[in-house]
């Protein structure tokens, strides 16, 4: 009787350590899911996180490039203003010049104008005196 009491005893140690372990198996299979629940979830975000930063890294290199652009442009600016600013000088150079010039001719032409003046007074005083002799 004491066997059997005993071996009871030990198939309800079993019994006992099989739902346990199916315990313990279910307990392992749901931790196993949430674990591989938690992985896809932690494989989107870093999926996410990847295409974010590629987004950034896209947005950084335009970036560069849009400054690089707004640096060519400055600089093409600044040499278009240089040329431009060459080309005033030299047209006030040429300008001063032609004023000079200008003023030279004028200076001549009253000169010449004079000359001219002069001589028809010389003639009206050399006919004046030929017809006084003439008298």
């Amino acid at each position: 009787d004491k066997l059997t009491a005993d071996h009871f005893e030990q198939r309800e140690q079993l019994n006992k350590a099989a739902a346990d372990a199916a315990e313990f198996k279910a307990g392992y299979d749901k931790y196993a899911a949430d674990a591989a629940e938690y992985k896809a979830g932690y494989d989107k975000v870093s999926a996410d996180a990847a295409e974010l930063k590629a987004g950034f890294d896209k947005a950084v290199a335009d970036n560069w490039e849009q400054k690089a652009q707004l640096d060519k442009a400055a600089a093409d600016a600044a040499e278009f203003k240089a040329g431009y600013d060459k080309n005033a000088a030299d047209a006030a150079e040429y300008k001063a010049g032609y004023d000079k010039v200008s003023a030279d001719a004028a200076e001549l032409k009253a000169g010449f104008d004079k000359a001219v003046a002069d001589n028809w007074e010389q003639k009206a005083q050399l006919d004046k005196a030929a017809a006084d002799a003439a008298e």
